[in-house]
């Protein structure tokens, strides 16, 4: 899937920049979520294979789940570690830019 800035699929352009975010990672997270007492449920809930508006007021839970993964070490058992922190990281600052810019995120599934 691919997160895109903006307010709802009809509102973004898939030439935009984007953060390609793996299926893979998504339930990855999932499956950790159940070992950890944080909340990530704002992210692994997220359709990989859907079209998905993420309200503004949801960027602040999407940081911080991105932050609480990259500053654990969580990800040490996923195969592409460095490519999760990658991904983590990109949709943390794409989301900051969003709300910057009082835009929601857009993620278009596989």
């Amino acid at each position: 899937m691919n997160f895109y800035m903006g307010n709802s699929v009809n509102e973004i352009d898939i030439q935009d920049s984007n953060v390609e975010f793996s299926d893979e990672l998504i339930h990855f997270i999932y499956k950790k979520s159940r070992q950890v007492s944080f909340d990530m449920s704002k992210l692994y809930k997220i359709d990989p294979y859907g079209d998905v508006e993420v309200a503004e007021n949801d960027l602040p839970y999407i940081i911080g789940i991105c932050n609480y993964i990259l500053s654990t070490s969580l990800l040490d058992e996923y195969g592409e570690s460095e490519e999760g922190k990658r991904m983590l990281h990109g949709l943390a600052e794409m989301a900051h830019e969003a709300m910057a810019r009082s835009l929601g995120l857009v993620s278009v599934g596989d």
